[in-house]
């Protein structure tokens, strides 16, 4: 093939990366949201023109995918290197295996930090008062989810650079070097 023809291939790879992961970031986002509020029909309050959970939502899908973004460059970085096709098929499988590992660390964190955030406010019942609209209360919840993925996303961008991620580490291991 062609420099022009890999480079094809590349991108419609990448762009599929990027699509199917923004799917996953999406649905994981809906599902926290639905576990995190089982007494809320979310669906139902959106018809309705709650424009608080509205705003949770958003927080929670906007945060899950700056996170997961993190671990789409990783694939930035495989594809514009000139690996050997065994260094590239490991790269490529660490890439996705930090990838899920990204995308659980995102989840977790996320409803943990709401968990954490609803046993600090004692006397706020903040699923009740999303149900009711309280844009005070969803933009309190938007907030601290915001916060913890930034700092998530932080921390999770050296994650390609620990040795146990690196092709060469896993290559060795399998005896490929």
């Amino acid at each position: 093939m062609t420099d022009i023809a890999i480079s094809i291939v590349i991108l419609l790879l990448q762009l599929f990366l990027g699509i199917l992961f923004a799917i996953l970031s999406v649905y994981f986002s809906l599902r926290i949201f639905d576990r995190m509020t089982e007494h809320i029909d979310e669906i139902a309050e959106l018809r309705r023109g709650n424009v608080a959970v509205a705003i949770v939502l958003l927080a929670l899908i906007i945060s899950i995918a700056t996170i997961v973004n993190q671990g789409v460059q990783q694939f930035d970085s495989i594809f514009a290197s000139k690996l050997s096709l065994p260094f590239f098929i490991i790269a490529f499988v660490m890439a996705i295996v930090q990838l899920v590992i990204v995308l659980l660390i995102s989840i977790f964190t996320i409803y943990t930090s709401i968990k954490v955030l609803d046993t600090m406010t004692v006397g706020l019942d903040e699923l009740k008062e999303l149900k009711r609209g309280n844009v005070a209360v969803a933009l309190l919840i938007a907030g601290v989810i915001f916060a913890v993925s930034f700092i998530v996303a932080s921390a999770i961008n050296g994650i390609g650079d620990l040795p146990i991620f690196k092709p060469e580490t896993l290559a060795a291991f399998l005896g490929i070097v």
